[in-house]
């Protein structure tokens, strides 16, 4: 248990805050239990034997060690078996026994495949790490991690955000699912098949700087969706399973009704060489493949928001401002620390 407090300090720079270790059910088959008791019996009688309570019997005395492999050691194997195997559940990872009760620790973000069998039997694989959990064998509530799985998207099912509590009764786990407006959720239903991640909001907690822009879509000519070589992702958004500053593999943002649409040429001369391109949301096909945001700053306006960009095309050089009601980012995984972590 100490080397998985270790391993996770060491991996996430801080301590565990709050865990549970799930315990097998020991409950021994009848004839383990039988072969138990002879082997209690057998050796209280060598025991009056050897203090001359009883008379000698060398039948005993030579095959109590025989008599040791089956009555004893198999029982012993099978306590051995059903006592390792402990699992433990964290917030943000996972921890099991092997048979030689040495822990293994797996975090939730990196598990590449999970899978329910028929006999309810969780297989959990990661990079180096394959689980294998038969969850009616566990006291307590241990399907509590089914709902972990499903939470983290590895049954069919996108993605959501959850939160754990560690409780003395057990482990509750309940899913934050904040209200969205109709307009919201079927864009993020539209992106569902493309991408793993996807988040309403958060806008604070996400940075784009040096990021190019692989192709501008709209969507009922007032949504915007920007395909991105990769966005940056603060500590605390709820998609970083990291909790440092991770930077994604590809990704989009999608503005929610957009309006007062300005694109800018900026000459060499700044302020005092500015061509006006165009104001309407159609001048955003303007944004040619490959233009690379250069920085961006946000403000909220009410209920909207406005975003001040300045994309690098080239030679040229553009100013971008736009107003919009909602942002949607969505990438399929984390591929590095993102380049402000450690500033």
């Amino acid at each position: 248990m100490k080397k998985v407090m270790r391993e996770y300090l060491k991996e996430r720079n801080k301590p565990i805050s709050g865990y549970r270790v799930f315990h097998k059910r020991i409950r021994l088959k009848r004839k383990y239990r039988v072969m138990l008791l002879l082997f209690a019996l057998a050796s209280v009688y060598y025991g009056l034997e050897f203090f001359g309570i009883v008379p000698t019997s060398f039948f005993v005395i030579d095959y109590l060690a025989v008599l040791s492999v089956p009555l004893l050691l198999l029982p012993l194997g099978k306590i051995h078996h059903k006592t390792a195997h402990k699992v433990l559940l964290t917030h943000d990872a996972m921890a099991m026994q092997n048979s030689l009760k040495r822990w293994r620790l797996l975090f939730y973000g990196d598990i590449r495949k999970a899978r329910l069998s028929k006999k309810n039997t969780l297989v959990i694989k990661g990079a180096k790490t394959t689980f294998k959990i038969r969850l009616p064998h566990y006291e307590d509530n241990l399907n509590v991690l089914k709902m972990i799985l499903t939470c983290e998207g590895h049954f069919e099912q996108n993605k959501r955000p959850y939160k754990l509590f560690f409780e003395p009764e057990g482990v509750q786990i309940q899913e934050l699912t904040p209200s969205l407006n109709p307009v919201t959720a079927n864009l993020l239903e539209s992106y569902h098949d493309e991408y793993k991640y996807l988040t309403p909001g958060y806008l604070n907690d996400i940075l784009l700087y040096n990021t190019d822009i692989e192709r501008v879509r709209f969507f009922e000519q007032r949504h915007v969706v920007f395909h991105l070589s990769h966005i940056d992702l603060k500590p605390d958004h709820p998609e970083n399973y990291e909790q440092k500053a991770m930077k994604t593999g590809a990704a989009m943002i999608l503005f929610q009704d957009v309006s007062h649409v300005e694109i800018f040429n900026i000459g060499k001369n700044g302020t005092k060489d500015i061509e006006l391109l165009g104001t309407s949301i159609s001048t955003l096909r303007k944004i040619s493949k490959g233009a690379t945001i250069n920085e961006v700053s946000f403000k909220v306006l009410g209920e909207r928001t406005s975003a001040d960009m300045i994309l690098l095309q080239g030679l040229k050089k553009q100013k971008v401002r736009f107003v919009f009601k909602e942002v949607i980012s969505g990438f399929n995984k984390l591929t590095e620390t993102a380049w402000f972590e450690n500033k």
